[in-house]
């Protein structure tokens, strides 16, 4: 009876390009497998944080459902985030920055309500922030105020 072999590889998923084949853990000393993770890893990290702005655009989007909705709280047009998902464009350094801070919070607000009710959260008025909307004061001052109100609203100081 032949057997066949089938070598897994490594891919970005953004892009879909395949790295060098992973080596069969059967086969391989420890060393081979932390360097073909840490190639793969040095893959989807691109140029700027853990991952690539493709594949952080594209948790953000997931995060929200579309991309028109990811559009809507990052101020760009509705094909803007589609072409930083496929690559076909890179956001601003800036707009690199709001994408991370977004995740963050989008990934926190999922720990405390639906994805519905995350998108409304962003974008209702907030007693925690002053009656700013989440999203407003993520872009003009960072993540640390609404991640505060996300840990306040957890907490059941606020809802």
């Amino acid at each position: 009876m032949a057997t066949t072999s089938t070598r897994r590889t490594a891919a970005t998923p953004a892009s879909g390009r395949v790295s060098r084949p992973l080596p069969s853990a059967g086969r391989t000393s420890g060393d081979e497998l932390v360097g073909a993770a840490s190639e793969t890893l040095a893959q989807l990290r691109g140029s700027w944080g853990l991952l690539g702005p493709a594949v952080r655009t594209e948790l953000v989007i997931a995060g929200l459902g579309t991309a028109d909705a990811a559009a809507k709280l990052l101020g760009v047009s509705k094909s803007q985030p589609s072409r930083w998902r496929t690559g076909e464009e890179r956001p601003s350094s800036e707009m690199q920055r709001l994408l991370l801070d977004l995740d963050h919070v989008i990934g926190r607000a999922h720990l405390l309500f639906t994805p519905e009710v995350a998108l409304d959260w962003l974008t209702g008025s907030n007693s925690y922030l002053d009656g700013a909307r989440p999203i407003d004061v993520l872009k003009q001052r960072g993540s640390t105020e609404v991640i505060e109100a996300l840990d306040a609203a957890m907490q059941g100081a606020y809802s």
